[in-house]
């Protein structure tokens, strides 16, 4: 009957009721009882159970809500139920679609659907073969029936990992990092924590920034050199205010990108620079205007990627307190504008000379960051772990870090650098990371390079897999960018309440199962997974380090 899909056995209720979206039902035999079939246990007919109503033109898919008895004295009287409506299975090929085709009648029978046709959900929502599947759990029934699950449903719309702390999205992360090691992938992860350390191997390289407690076996120190930057990086590290030392420090920062293009010629004008500084105090406007003809006009100096040194910030902002030209061309110095700009200056030389941005500023001879990314992708590696765990939090140092690697990230996508081989990026505890700014009123820097990749990575080879346990702390526009979601368990209302505007299908129906899942149990929802399913994650080899104090152990 049915290819098999319905067993008589598993018959337990009909139809005596239907609205748009969903249907009332009552148990045939007056009383709800559990049974084993095949020795693999059924509920037939409690909430949470997913059921097949055999209509008269196809199979109709739903979930048990809701069970009640209107009166608990009466004995009599029928026990009924409610189900949401999920989607429709095809008798004949039992390929699986969402949305209900053809609704049900009354009387129509109902029956628990076999775990085996449950499991196999993601694979019958799939068109043709594939070659690539991660296998990520199995259902909370059965441990035998896994869910298999291809990349292009998890990654290709960006993947969010959500829950509660000691929900399991740690274990999730491994267990999917695990998988993609099985296949030809390439993924980074960006490790604010240090949790992914123990994940060491032939196919994983990692890097560090900074100086870790306890870095990865083999991991190398890399820098971050001050050329990633631009110009609202360095505002929202160095907070100009506004009215006085705004205009001085991007003055600032176009006489030093003058002084770069100079010194890349290296034969005439270079007089007017003095140890990397160009000169006004005291000088004629004209050694500015012929400079900026000789490197053919302002484009460049206004360009936010040509490179300046920003360990020259301070001498030449002094250089930029004076007072317009007067009728002969000449800059005569303005005390009373440097004395405003005195706790900027000050506040740049303590960040660049901080131990939290040595390697920005004095990175010694360390490879870059940027050059280990290029030989990650053109080598045989499969993940790239960069640890910021030791970047400090002062100066909000750890969000501009991982905005500027974001950034050039999405450069190289734009550039089709990533054309070959799909990369996805993995941003743990990415509510820290993700619609962010910096500065004051005057200044302010969006830190925007995730918000982008979520917007237009896609298109370019670029996916993004966002963990975080503070869902209400990532802006709705990313949100609504994630296609998949693997939902662990949430209890705060806010968090749900987020999750059911950014995702259109999970609906409150499905969002109230939510607070009563067990660690490691998750509800994979998405564009491609238009089925809420309540699957068990595999428990990964490598543990992620994310236990808290031993409290037991330590204070005996």
């Amino acid at each position: 009957m049915h290819n098999g899909v319905i067993k008589p056995e598993l018959l337990f209720g009909k139809v005596n009721a239907v609205t748009a979206n969903s249907v009332n039902f009552e148990y045939i035999n007056l009383q709800h009882q559990a049974t084993y079939y095949h020795g693999k246990r059924y509920g037939k007919g409690e909430v949470g159970e997913f059921i097949l109503i055999e209509s008269q033109v196809n199979l109709i898919l739903g979930r048990i809500v809701e069970i009640k008895k209107d009166d608990l004295d009466k004995s009599n009287l029928d026990i009924a139920g409610r189900i949401q409506l999920l989607g429709t299975i095809q008798m004949d090929s039992l390929h699986v679609t969402a949305g209900v085709e053809y609704y049900p009648n009354i009387n129509d029978l109902i029956y628990s659907a076999p775990h085996e046709l449950i499991a196999q959900l993601p694979k019958r929502m799939n068109k043709g073969t594939v070659k690539v599947e991660l296998n990520l759990g199995f259902i909370d029934l059965d441990q035998g029936c896994d869910i298999n699950v291809t990349p292009e449903k998890l990654f290709g719309r960006h993947l969010g990992i959500l829950g509660s702390t000691g929900g399991g999205k740690s274990y999730t992360t491994a267990k999917i990092l695990e998988e993609c090691l099985k296949f030809n992938s390439k993924i980074i992860i960006l490790d604010p924590t240090g949790e992914y350390k123990d994940f060491i191997g032939d196919d994983i390289e990692n890097v560090h920034l900074s100086d870790p407690i306890s870095p990865a076996i083999g991991s190398c120190a890399v820098s971050l050199p001050a050329e990633c930057f631009q110009e609202t990086d360095f505002i929202a590290l160095f907070e100009p205010s506004g009215k006085a030392q705004g205009p001085k420090f991007r003055d600032a920062i176009r006489s030093l990108r003058l002084v770069h293009l100079l010194m890349l010629k290296k034969d005439q004008h270079l007089e007017k620079i003095n140890d990397g500084v160009f000169l006004k105090i005291g000088k004629n406007e004209s050694n500015w205007t012929e400079s900026i003809k000789y490197v053919r006009g302002t484009e460049l100096i206004e360009n936010p990627y040509t490179p300046f040194n920003p360990l020259r910030l301070c001498k030449q902002i002094h250089q930029e307190c004076i007072y317009p030209a007067d009728q002969n061309g000449a800059w005569k110095p303005d005390p009373s504008g440097f004395s405003y700009c005195l706790s900027l200056i000050s506040r740049i030389h303590g960040i660049t000379t901080s131990k939290t941005f040595r390697f920005v500023f004095k990175p010694a001879e360390l490879p870059t960051l940027l050059n280990k990314i290029d030989e990650f992708y053109s080598s045989n590696k499969k993940i790239l772990r960069i640890d910021l765990s030791d970047v400090g939090f002062e100066f909000k140092a750890r969000e501009i870090v991982a905005n500027v690697i974001g950034r050039h990230l999405l450069n190289q996508a734009r550039s089709r650098k990533f054309s070959d081989k799909p990369i996805v990026v993995f941003l743990d505890e990415a509510h820290n990371f993700i619609g962010k700014s910096i500065g004051n009123e005057d200044n302010i820097a969006k830190l925007d390079s995730f918000e982008l990749i979520a917007k237009e990575g896609r298109k370019f080879g670029l996916n993004i897999c966002l963990a975080t346990q503070r869902p209400r702390d990532i802006t709705e526009g990313v949100l609504s960018q994630l296609g998949t979601l693997i939902v662990h368990r949430l209890t705060n209302d806010r968090d749900r309440e987020i999750i059911e505007r950014a995702c259109g299908e999970i609906d409150k129906a499905a969002s109230d199962f939510l607070p009563s899942l067990q660690p490691g149990e998750a509800v994979l929802i998405g564009n491609d997974f238009p089925i809420p399913l309540t699957i068990n994650i595999h428990k990964p080899f490598i543990i992620p380090n994310s236990s808290g104090a031993d409290f037991q152990n330590k204070w005996v």
